[in-house]
C-alpha cells in the first residue's frame, strides 16, 4: 500500500474535470508554464511575509492551492483531449520542480537562521524526485510512494503556512516554518528510502 497523498490526485481530478469543457481549445503546456509565475508569487509572499507582512502567508496559501490545482489540470487536459506530447511530458516534470526551488530558496533567504535546514530540504526534495524516477532506467514505473512526495510537501506547506499566520497574528512565537522543514527532512528521508527500495526490488 502506498503512503502519501499522491493517489488522492485521481479523486481531485473528478472535481477539476468540471472545468474541462471550458479548456477544449487550451494548451496543456500553457497551463504547465503558468505555474512558473504562480511559483514566483509564492516565493515573493514567503520572502516578504518574513519581513513582517503577515497577511502574505494567507496569499501564499491561496497561491499554493492554485499551484496544486494547475499541476493536476495540465495532465488532465492532455489526457482528456489527447493532447499529450513528449515535450509536454518534459514541461510537466520541469515546471513543478522549478516552483519548488523558488519557494524553498525564498524560505532560505527569508530565514537565515534556518539556512542549514532549508538547504537540506532543498537537497532532499531533489533526491525525492530523483529516487522516484531512477527506476525508469531499468524499465520500472515511476514511484510515488512515501509520506513526503511533492503533493504531500505542498499540502503540508499550505497547512504550516496557515499555522504560521495564526501564530504571528496571536503572538504565539512558534516558528511553524521550521517545523515544516524538519517534517520535510525526516519524511523526505523515509520517502527516498521507500522509493529506492521499490526501484531496486526484483
Amino acid at each position: 500500500m502506498d503512503i502519501g497523498l499522491y493517489n488522492m490526485k485521481y479523486s481531485a481530478r473528478k472535481w477539476i474535470s468540471g472545468v474541462l469543457p471550458l479548456m477544449k481549445n487550451g494548451n496543456p503546456n500553457t497551463v504547465s508554464w503558468s505555474m512558473i509565475p504562480v511559483g514566483a508569487g509564492i516565493a515573493a509572499c514567503y520572502y516578504f511575509a518574513a519581513q513582517g507582512q503577515n497577511v502574505l502567508y494567507l496569499a501564499a496559501s491561496v497561491l499554493t492551492f492554485l499551484r496544486m490545482y494547475l499541476g493536476t489540470l495540465d495532465g488532465l487536459m492532455a489526457e482528456y483531449y489527447q493532447k499529450g506530447t513528449r515535450q509536454g511530458e518534459i514541461i510537466n516534470r520541469l515546471t513543478p520542480e522549478l516552483c519548488d526551488v523558488m519557494y524553498l530558496l525564498a524560505l532560505i533567504l527569508a530565514h537565515p537562521e534556518l539556512r542549514l535546514l532549508g538547504i537540506t530540504v532543498l537537497a532532499i526534495a531533489w533526491m525525492t524526485t530523483f529516487s522516484g524516477l531512477v527506476g525508469l532506467t531499468v524499465q520500472k514505473k515511476i514511484q510515488s510512494v512515501g509520506p513526503v512526495g511533492q503533493t504531500d510537501r505542498l499540502a503540508a506547506l499550505l497547512v504550516f503556512t496557515l499555522l504560521q499566520y495564526v501564530s504571528n497574528q496571536f503572538h504565539w512565537n512558534i516558528n511553524f516554518i521550521q517545523f515544516f522543514m524538519i517534517w520535510a527532512i525526516l519524511g523526505g528521508i523515509l520517502t527516498i528510502i521507500l522509493r529506492l527500495k521499490r526501484s531496486l526490488d526484483h
